[in-house]
């Protein structure tokens, strides 16, 4: 039983420290935004300095000033909008048979079209040998949460090709609830990493074919990458070299620590009003070494009740008609929704499984088994979890 009152302690004494902290952060953030503003007219000297430092950081790119604003385009008056989300019953070695179920959330939403909206949902069981194992640096091991992840992952895409598909009416984007950035594949076997990325690619092979903007949107996202350039800029050195760096090393401060800590959402709450947006940036996450014509940017964007991130491939950035759609659809998408965009949230719906329809899920497949004739036995770890205390 967890001991309520030693957690209040410790969140009152957690709450404190940040209020303390709370001034020298702002300093911070102030700090960050003018170091922003400073490059207004030097960022080619910044972009080179990048280039040629060192660093374990993930750290952005930018073929235009760091702390530019791009006001909020026109929305065009007919469009669509797909979007999908997903969900999972992960594999559980105590229940009755071994299985995982992932469900695929849809939304379709058309403005000032002659069309009425879609929303559904498709269950999809995995149980065949070939889908609860899989090969793993040339071993074959079960399927763990994050390998189910990944598949979730790539089917929310592949879903959104296949709207794209069925829809044919332009202009339209299909807006994805997270990264596009395969964080999970780096330091994977090189086997799985390149089944997975072959398979994603294609999805944004056939988006970028069917002239379909894909976008991901990331809400309350802590990275730090645009930071992590600003901090480059105030290393006092010709060029970086973080892994050597003389300060640290004497035990010092750095000068570029005086902007740690802050996150690019901080920075650009200060510089950015509702429905505008930053540059675009260019992500340096190795997995992107795979990405060829898709290389993935991001930009910024003040959705009105939060910064949000949007990530968008290379085709989409490089286009200033698909560009500005993306921008004028996330933004009015997230009005619409009250501050996140409403065909996201109405796909997490369609596809969230919640715990009482976990718990039936496994009924149901108890039942199954009993009417074919198997004997259905439970884990003692199992009936203990269902038993209630007494």
């Amino acid at each position: 039983m967890l001991n309520l009152a030693e957690v209040q302690r410790q969140l009152m004494r957690m709450v404190e420290e940040q209020a303390v902290r709370r001034p020298d952060f702002g300093q911070k953030v102030g700090i960050a935004v003018q170091e922003a503003k400073r490059w207004v007219s030097g960022y080619h000297h910044l972009t080179s300095k990048i280039a040629e430092s060192k660093t374990s950081w993930l750290v952005a790119r930018f073929d235009e000033p760091p702390a530019k604003v791009f006001p909020l385009p026109s929305r065009p008056d007919r469009f669509l909008v797909f979007a999908s989300d997903g969900s999972q019953i992960f594999p559980d070695r105590h229940e009755a048979m071994l299985c995982f179920l992932i469900n695929i959330g849809s939304v379709v939403l058309p403005y000032g079209v002659d069309a009425r909206p879609h929303l559904g949902n498709r269950p999809h069981l995995f149980y065949r040998e070939s889908d609860l194992y899989q090969r793993w640096g040339g071993r074959r091991v079960l399927v763990s949460e994050e390998i189910v992840s990944v598949r979730r992952h790539l089917m929310e895409v592949e879903e959104l090709v296949r709207l794209a598909k069925s829809w044919k009416f332009r202009p339209a984007i299909a807006l994805l609830d997270g990264t596009l950035i395969l964080w999970t594949l780096e330091g994977k076997p090189a086997d799985f990493r390149a089944i997975m990325l072959r398979r994603f690619l294609r999805m944004l092979d056939i988006l970028r074919d069917l002239k379909v903007p894909i976008a991901g949107y990331i809400s309350a996202s802590g990275s730090t990458d645009v930071i992590n350039a600003l901090r480059i800029g105030l290393c006092p050195y010709q060029f970086a070299n973080c892994d050597k760096c003389e300060w640290i090393a004497t035990g010092k401060h750095p000068p570029c620590a005086v902007i740690e800590g802050v996150a690019d959402i901080h920075l650009f709450e200060r510089l950015l009003k509702p429905g505008e947006r930053s540059p675009v940036f260019w992500s340096s996450s190795q997995i992107l070494a795979d990405y060829g014509d898709h290389q993935i940017g991001f930009f910024y964007i003040n959705a009105g009740l939060e910064i949000a991130r949007v990530e968008i491939p290379k085709w989409v950035a490089q286009d200033p008609t698909m560009l500005e759609l993306v921008h004028a659809v996330v933004y009015d998408q997230a009005q619409k929704g009250r501050g996140y965009p409403v065909a996201l949230a109405e796909a997490h719906e369609q596809a969230v499984v919640r715990g009482a329809e976990r718990e039936l899920f496994y009924e149901m497949l108890e039942a199954a088994l009993i009417r074919q004739g198997f004997k259905v036995s439970m884990t003692f770890k199992l009936v203990a979890k269902r038993t209630p205390a007494v």
